[in-house]
């Protein structure tokens, strides 16, 4: 049985400003870990177009999206997607002729970007982001495969997108194979599907392995996609808004793109980047923009309230590197914190779950610090892992810095090495575990127990809601 969520995890919002009210709002809810919001009635458009935001908010949220039941605690949601993501079998897409995302068909003077009220969600953007939580759809010329990515979307006119797709992305290696042939690159953003397609499109998988057949394997049963007369691009048929186009090469064609706020919490980039020439578009009746935009990384924003993919893929990275007794990983500030959890059984455990972590390849990821913590600690409460940094780690003996490659997005990076393309940062590797040689001589915490702590939420459950 599915479970649903209840009214309480959604709340519509009626009369809010394009503009000046939507960002904010998102923002002020996230930080609450609020519902769900549902925008309405927006002023200048038409009732039913609406914008949706924080959808995966809080823990019950992204159980029920995962299809777990609601109750599902954080760290068994991230134990779930590590293994479900581990054991899947790919599922392909199945063709179907029609769907919702074919009732109203735009082209050529008809096409017109601005009929949807995109938000610009932070003071300091460059634009109205209608992708921040999209799918980016290119299909490589050679072998066929299918990419499906998440990438940055600003309208730019009403039959124009910019898209500002790093080079180390898939979907600029495909577009980069038509230029060299002469041609623009197909390609789709879709705005608005359901979280496990959002989720497998932000998790990029292996070169040649399609985002649906991962998604597929996710929800059990394929995607069910359509292709819109004359394209080559499947796109999901039920999706909210797809916007179909090509890709010029950038010395074809630019615009200037950014500043937008992105996860890190600065305004970075900002330069001329491509541009989609927009000839279609297709939407459901009362279209919904899915929107996630970018907040400080310590709001749990509207996707990550539970980071289910790089603690899942940290986890994973770790058992393969032969760490033993993992009890769980977590990511703080989206990823710039690494927490492992581990029972020790050797000296030097610590260590190698902490060079382990650090190793791991990272595209696109700025973590800079990793720590590693004993099993007793709840490393889902950021409190108690500064409790056990603050008295577990001697700073002269319990601390490493390294060398690692970090993004283009890094606010740390200086203009000099940003210019020369050097793309390194100092991490942080810390060792908050009890001293193995002497953990069993620790002072004893004085801490309620967890078996006492379940016993009490069952016997005072209206009381202690919790």
């Amino acid at each position: 049985m599915t479970e649903t969520l209840g009214k309480d995890e959604v709340l519509q919002i009626d009369g809010a400003d394009r503009d000046l009210d939507i960002g904010g709002i998102t923002e002020l809810m996230a930080e609450k870990e609020g519902p769900a919001l549902m925008f309405d009635n927006i002023p200048g458009y038409p009732a039913g177009h609406r914008v949706f935001t924080n959808f995966m908010g809080t823990a019950a949220r992204t159980a029920v999206a995962l299809g777990l039941p609601r109750d599902t605690s954080k760290l068994d949601i991230v134990r779930a997607w590590k293994d479900l993501s581990r054991q899947l079998d790919p599922v392909p897409p199945v063709e179907v002729a029609t769907g919702p995302v074919l009732e109203n068909v735009l082209v050529g003077d008809d096409v017109d970007l601005g009929i949807f009220p995109t938000p610009q969600w932070h003071d300091g953007d460059g634009g109205r982001y209608i992708g921040t939580a999209c799918m980016v759809i290119t299909r490589d010329p050679d072998s066929g495969w299918v990419n499906v990515g998440t990438y940055r979307a600003c309208v730019q006119g009403p039959d124009r997108l910019s898209l500002w797709m790093l080079g180390n992305r898939h979907a600029k290696a495909i577009a980069e194979k038509y230029w060299e042939r002469g041609r623009n690159c197909p390609i789709a953003v879709v705005v608005g599907q359901d979280p496990i397609l959002s989720t497998a499109a932000a998790i990029a998988a292996p070169s040649g392995m399609s985002e649906y057949d991962l998604a597929g394997g996710l929800r059990g049963q394929g995607v069910e996609v359509l292709y819109a007369p004359g394209s080559d691009l499947p796109v999901p048929a039920y999706a909210e808004i797809v916007i179909e186009g090509e890709l010029p090469p950038v010395e074809e064609e630019s615009v200037l793109e950014g500043p937008f706020g992105e996860w890190t919490g600065y305004y970075t980039h900002s330069g001329q980047e491509t541009v989609v020439r927009v000839n279609r578009i297709m939407h459901r009746n009362d279209p919904i923009i899915l929107g996630a935009p970018p907040m400080l990384p310590t709001v749990p924003a509207g996707d990550q309230a539970v980071p289910l993919y790089s603690a899942s893929v940290t986890w994973d990275h770790l058992e393969a590197s032969g760490v033993q007794n993992i009890k769980g990983v977590w990511a703080y500030a989206r990823q710039l914190m690494m927490v492992v959890s581990i029972e020790q059984t050797g000296a030097g455990d610590a260590m190698h779950a902490l060079l382990a972590a650090a190793g791991r390849k990272r595209t696109g990821g700025m973590e800079r610090y990793f720590v590693v913590v004993d099993e007793d600690i709840d490393i889902t409460d950021i409190n108690h892992v500064l409790w056990a940094m603050f008295t577990r780690v001697d700073p002269a003996e319990s601390i490493q810095v390294l060398r690692a490659p970090t993004t283009a997005i890094d606010p740390r990076l200086s203009p000099d090495k940003r210019a020369a393309g050097d793309l390194s940062m100092g991490i942080v590797l810390i060792d908050a575990c009890k001293p193995f040689a002497w953990k069993d001589q620790y002072p004893a915490a004085n801490r309620v127990d967890e078996t006492t702590r379940d016993e009490l939420r069952k016997r005072w459950a209206g009381l202690l809601s919790m």
